[in-house]
């Protein structure tokens, strides 16, 4: 079997809560006995930049793995960052673009042997359970926000995340007013998307700590090594970082600064499945936990993860539950992410061959790639903290 054909397809679609555009990068492999595999590259949240995206793939990796064994996927993988590494860079967007073209290779290879990815890694696990992600509705008040994980608790889901706004005191409130709602006996995490410097992550973890935080994401940018291990070592409450770090290289980093409690990788952004399994492997090696980022990727994405997940014996992964996001739904021809799927707080792994997933490729047509109101663009204040 030989890789005959690698496209990407960019995809978009608008959000109103709040208002924004989502923009998607897939990747679709084509062989030359017929088997096609997709795979998802991710800046979290779809992908900001997919045009990006797809000059690395169409441009540079298309051309030197056509006419490859796609089912050969470390060999593919170190051709690739051969390819990339050296004058790209060995994480961001290289990584990225790595691990959507890795993905759809092991789709591939599931579809050849006729099992799944977790099956091909040796898992059997059928469901993982999960927790609610919140939204970036800053404007909204305290008790709206509080509500709007309640369709996510009638599901069975035990854990809720909180995303913080730059307002600190706002974001107090809104906390406050979750876990009043939802009691002692939910985990309430909360996520600042790099919006504080250390010092102030700091005294915001102080200050909410009496209620309760499971862990506290993103509190400051990943690349202040020593402002995060300064953190690590004060906060009552424990760090998570991973929605943006690139690779196993930069987990290890982290893992030997002791600079986070928590990692939480994502196939999509940090080079692919067999990079996430390294991570496990480094967090297992550091006595870290591991809580994959599912950020509301497609269909694609959010079966690679749940793959990994399983074979890794992941105990909590994240879900977004913002109730409409077509590119997870609507490319499937039988939907099986939706909240109606969520039983007892939990999600199937799909169990047919490769990402086990019915992708509809006639789907594609009707969410077209329009650029703008990307995250940086509509919240620039969360992009601040590192240069202040």
């Amino acid at each position: 079997m030989k890789i005959a054909d690698i496209r990407t397809i960019l995809l978009s679609h608008p959000k109103t809560q709040p208002p924004m555009q989502r923009t998607y990068a897939v990747v679709r492999v084509e062989t030359d006995s017929g088997i096609v595999g997709y795979g998802e590259a991710s800046s979290n949240y779809g992908h900001s930049y997919p045009t990006v995206i797809r000059a690395i793939v169409e441009d540079v990796l298309a051309r030197n793995l056509v006419g490859r064994d796609p089912r050969d996927i470390r060999t593919r993988v170190q051709d690739m960052h051969v390819l990339l590494d050296g004058y790209l860079g060995w994480d961001g967007v290289s990584a990225q673009a790595i691990g959507a073209i890795e993905i759809a290779l092991w789709d591939i290879l599931g579809k050849d042997r006729g099992l799944s990815i977790a099956r091909l890694l040796g898992s059997t696990r059928e469901s993982l359970p999960l927790y609610a992600t919140g939204t970036t509705m800053f404007d909204a008040t305290p008790d709206w926000y509080a509500h709007y994980f309640d369709a996510a608790l009638a599901r069975g889901i035990r854990g809720v995340k909180v995303r913080l706004g730059t307002d600190a005191k706002a974001s107090l409130a809104r906390v406050a007013a979750v876990r009043a709602h939802v009691g002692p006996d939910i985990r309430v995490a909360v996520d600042a998307y790099w919006g504080y410097t250390p010092d102030e992550a700091l005294d915001l973890a102080r200050r909410l700590a009496p209620l309760d935080i499971f862990f506290f994401e993103e509190p400051s940018p990943q690349y202040q090594m020593r402002g995060l291990q300064k953190l690590c070592a004060a906060s009552p409450i424990r760090i998570a970082v991973g929605e943006r770090v690139y690779s196993p290289s930069h987990y290890q980093m982290i893992a030997e600064q002791r600079a986070a409690h928590i990692f939480e990788p994502d196939a999509c952004i940090c080079g692919g499945i067999l990079a996430c399994l390294d991570i496990a492997a480094i967090a297992r090696a550091h006595d870290l936990e591991l809580i994959p980022h599912l950020g509301s990727p497609t269909a694609i994405g959010l079966a690679a993860n749940l793959h990994w997940a399983a074979a890794a014996g992941c105990a909590l992964v994240e879900y977004d539950i913002y109730p409409d996001l077509p590119v997870r739904d609507a490319l499937l021809r039988r939907p099986v992410f939706d909240l109606a799927h969520v039983a007892g707080g939990t999600i199937r792994v799909p169990d047919g061959p490769g990402l086990g997933l019915e992708i509809d490729e006639s789907a594609f047509a009707r969410f077209p790639y329009r650029p703008g109101g990307t995250y940086a663009e509509v919240f620039p204040d969360h992009e601040r903290a590192g240069a202040r």
